[in-house]
Formats: C-alpha cells, structure tokens, sequence
C-alpha cells in the first residue's frame, strides 16, 4: 500500500503497473479501495504528480462510494428502504397478507417497490425471505431486459451470441466465451440503461474481437463514441457486486 499526503490527509493507493503505453488508470475496486494503473516504465515521481492533481476528485469520490456502500451493503429489507433499479432508486413497501402464500410477489407500483407475503405465525417475515423474492424480481426483470438490448445492438454490430445467459456473477459484469456464448450478471438490471448498454455491447464486440485490443475498442467505439465515460462511470457501481 502507498500513501501520498494531501490538504492534511493522506491518500491511501494500490500501484499495480502493467504493459501499459503511456495513459495512468485511477479507480475503486468494490470495497472503495483506490488503485492506480501505471505503465512499468512511468517514474514515481511523475505517479505522485498526477495524483496529487487529480487528489480533489479521487476524495470526492472515495466519500461518495463511502456513502454508497453504506445505504446498499447493510439491507434490512424493510419498508422505506431504496434499491436501485435501472439507475434509479425506489422506496421498498413490504404489503403482508393474513393468507399464507407458497411464493411472495414484487411488482413496481406508483414509484415503489411493492413486496407482497404472507405474514407468517408472529406477523413477521424473516429478512432472507423477502430478499428472495426481490432478488427474483430483479432477475426476471435482467432478463426481459437484457434480451431486448441484445437483439438491438446484436444487429448493429454484426454479431449473434449462440446463447444469452443471466447468470449470478460475483466478480465480473459480463464474459463472452470462445464458442460464442454470453453470460451478463443479472445486477445489470439496477445500473442506468447507457451503462447496461455499454456492457452488453463490450461483450458482443468480444464476439468479434476476443481481446481488448485497438481493433476492438475501435468496434466498441463506433457504437458508442462515449464508451470511455460509460467505462469510468461504471466504476462507482462496482459495490453492487457485494449486494443482495
């Protein structure tokens, strides 16, 4: 681990330095810690300078992803709690009936999340089984979803996966697999619709191009000119990972 002081502070980093030409990454894994990606040729002096000037944002960001992993990372699964859905967040209303129901119920009514169970023996229901039935929302809902965005840019790059698959993916977003079939994380679902859209078109250009080279970004790019802020956007969701 690496420290740089800054305005009374310091600034925590991972260094990880790779083949990169030129250009240095600053991101947050999932658990908000900074890692900078530096070419193995860049001095650490040069490091430090570009961090030190970039060090407003980067604390800007590490006290919004504090925040957000916050409010995602210790659900209750009560009513008036938020959850993410397509980028935006909805108040969750738990409706518990005296009948007793082999399968709860969510739908999206009047701008909530609407859970709807059987009250159980002591008027309560336990947290796991309500996070069940969310989750199984979400994931009917990732599917629909996703086949649709798929068929839409599948046509305007030229290239048709074998199969599409939502799978329940802990560490990636997405993969494409040399046979030509493609897993998407079914926590799609809760990112803006741009971000959703940039990860299936990565993947489906992946059908063409198997590696991130020029060739392949240069793909992605003639369908999204805007894929590099979509990339760093995406940054800040990546605790989504650790939820549900």
């Amino acid at each position: 681990m690496n420290t740089i002081p800054f305005g009374g502070k310091e600034i925590n980093f991972k260094l990880v330095r790779s083949n990169r030409k030129k250009t240095v990454g600053i991101g947050f894994d999932s658990e908000g810690q900074l890692t900078i990606l530096a070419p193995r040729t860049l001095e650490d002096a040069r490091i430090e300078e570009i961090i030190k000037k970039k060090a407003r944002w980067i604390m800007g960001k590490k006290r919004q992803m504090e925040g957000l992993n916050h409010s995602d990372s210790s659900k209750d699964f009560v009513s008036g709690e938020s959850f993410l859905y397509l980028g935006r967040r909805y108040r969750l209303k738990i409706v518990k009936y005296s009948l007793k129901k082999e399968v709860g119920e969510c739908r999206l009514i009047h701008g909530k999340l609407q859970v709807e169970i059987s009250q159980g023996n002591n008027g309560n229901e336990p947290k796991e089984k309500i996070k069940k039935v969310l989750r199984g929302w979400y994931w009917r809902q990732a599917a629909e979803k996703i086949k649709d965005r798929v068929t839409r840019f599948s046509s305007q790059i030229g290239s048709q996966p074998k199969t599409v698959g939502v799978k329940d993916q802990k560490k990636r977003w997405g993969c494409c697999s040399k046979s030509g079939h493609i897993r998407l994380n079914w926590k799609l679902i809760m990112l803006p619709i741009s971000l959703m859209d940039y990860l299936i078109v990565h993947e489906l250009c992946h059908l063409i191009h198997p590696h991130h080279s020029p060739a392949f970004w240069q793909k992605v790019q003639a369908v999204l000119s805007d894929y590099k802020k979509k990339r760093e956007a995406l940054k800040e969701y990546s605790y989504l990972m650790d939820l549900l």
